[in-house]
């Protein structure tokens, strides 16, 4: 499986694979795209923040939308292409993604638990405050634990030549 699964322990290296085609395109370095507003920095971050949240054994992963489409449950909007699951079979060809669920609305989670960890943080004494945003990131940590709800994927084998991206935060 490690060959498959790209791993990242910093957030620019992250960035920098994450718009590796814009990069390349643009003959530039990851400070000048920023410079130029050539990335997307605010979905980056949310990315990074939700694969800091995830389990040792989780992932995320980006299929071709043919595929999300074939795999994944159906949705009022969009269907899914990223998603948030735990590889528990491999063959030479395949991979078995289980316990999937999309990416997007747990994105929107960790930031959120993001931003209320920070304000926790810089709120100091303020009693009341500091209870009411402790409240509202535990029920933020227990939304994002309880993925039942979210659109996933069926658990069935993913061909790894389909496979977008395999990334995992360490």
């Amino acid at each position: 499986m490690v060959a498959l699964i790209t791993e990242y322990d910093g957030y620019d290296a992250f960035v920098r694979e994450w718009h590796s085609e814009t990069l390349t395109d643009d003959d530039g370095s990851l400070e000048d795209a920023r410079s130029r507003g050539l990335l997307n920095e605010q979905k980056s971050r949310h990315i990074w923040q939700l694969l800091g949240l995830l389990d040792p054994d989780e992932l995320l992963i980006q299929l071709p939308e043919w595929l999300a489409d074939e795999k994944g449950e159906p949705t009022e909007r969009t269907t899914p292409i990223m998603f948030v699951g735990t590889i528990t079979r491999e063959t030479d060809d395949a991979i078995l993604f289980e316990n999937a669920a999309a990416a997007q609305p747990l994105m929107q989670l960790a930031h959120k638990i993001h931003s209320l960890e920070k304000g926790i943080a810089n709120k100091g004494g303020d009693t009341d405050s500091h209870e009411r945003l402790t409240t509202q990131l535990e029920d933020h940590r227990q939304q994002f634990g309880d993925r039942d709800s979210l659109p996933g994927l069926s658990d069935e084998w993913l061909p790894k030549s389909q496979l977008v991206t395999a990334v995992r935060r360490v």
